[in-house]
């Protein structure tokens, strides 16, 4: 597949509204300690419980959790990709883990060209190991039914033509991407805020 895609402004964005942002380590719903954007802690990073990290930090290591995904995407898949398809796999893969780009039904479907069938594919990984017992979890199988959607839809003629950017153009875009997620962070934490206010009042 074609090294140039890049997850978008619209991939990070879809990433960001599904995962949320905690600034504290938390619990996921598998009982994985978890923090930002949906960051897996690794047994050597340092995230002591109940001590706040930047906004800064959490995008910092969304930043590094979708370069993951996409290198391990680059690696595993040897079909040609859209801007919505690539999008929606690293979307997969920052849930679910990248190792999903080479074991998966779905990415095994699409590596034979059977890209219609990859949708209903994502709808494997809708279970998490809850009190030691795999459980089909809704909000998991919500995401990948939308992943499904953003996987098949057809590609507006601006993404389509997208080509290489200079180095300037990654600069001023990693820029729109900062000031997105920053908004995201602040309306999250806001609304979080409200809800607060509301069960205090």
């Amino acid at each position: 597949m074609s090294s140039v895609l890049k997850t978008s402004l619209a991939g990070l964005d879809f990433i960001a509204k599904w995962e949320g942002c905690v600034l504290k380590p938390y619990r996921d719903i598998a009982g994985l300690r978890t923090i930002g954007i949906g960051h897996l802690i690794k047994s050597e990073e340092n995230f002591p419980d109940g001590v706040e990290i930047t906004r800064e930090k959490a995008l910092e290591l969304l930043a590094q959790d979708v370069g993951l995904c996409e290198a391990a995407i680059k690696k595993s898949i040897k079909v040609p990709l859209n801007q919505n398809q690539f999008d929606a796999l690293v979307s997969f893969g920052f849930n679910c883990g990248v190792g999903v780009y080479s074991t998966s039904t779905a990415c095994k479907l699409l590596n034979e060209g059977k890209y219609d069938q990859v949708p209903n594919a994502l709808l494997m990984w809708s279970k998490a190991k809850i009190n030691g017992q795999m459980t089909t979890v809704q909000g998991l199988y919500n995401r990948r039914k939308s992943e499904g959607e953003l996987f098949s839809k057809v590609v507006d003629e601006a993404q389509e033509n997208s080509v290489e950017l200079s180095e300037e153009e990654k600069k001023a875009l990693q820029a729109q991407i900062a000031i997105s997620m920053q908004q995201l962070v602040d309306n999250f934490v806001d609304s979080l805020d409200d809800q607060s206010e509301k069960v205090n009042s």
